[in-house]
């Protein structure tokens, strides 16, 4: 059986430093305290319902990825995403001018 609660945590801390969001930034963010975000990260603590919408507009995700299981390993960061999307869109130029030519 899936443990959503560590699910939660690992995603919630994969969508935070995807971010590049330290816990006191992402906290600020969501109007709670450093420790609060600290805690639910450690699994002290479960997130309200409320907290849980809030992390999820702040981080600009769907409340529901918290609790997708993920393989990290084939997840890229944003800064990954952001070169293979630079470097697809250079490809794509580059056979433009071959075909103009």
């Amino acid at each position: 059986m899936t443990d959503y609660q560590e699910v939660f945590v690992k995603n919630l801390k994969m969508f935070r430093k995807n971010r590049n969001l330290t816990q006191a930034v992402f906290a600020e963010l969501c109007d709670v305290s450093n420790g609060t975000i600290g805690n639910i990260e450690c699994l002290v603590t479960k997130p309200s319902f409320d907290l849980i919408l809030k992390m999820a507009e702040v981080l600009e995700v769907s409340p529901a990825d918290f609790f997708n299981v993920i393989d990290n390993q084939s997840m890229k960061t944003i800064p990954d995403l952001e070169a293979s999307l630079h470097l697809a869109i250079s490809e794509v130029f580059s056979n433009i001018r071959k075909l103009n030519t």
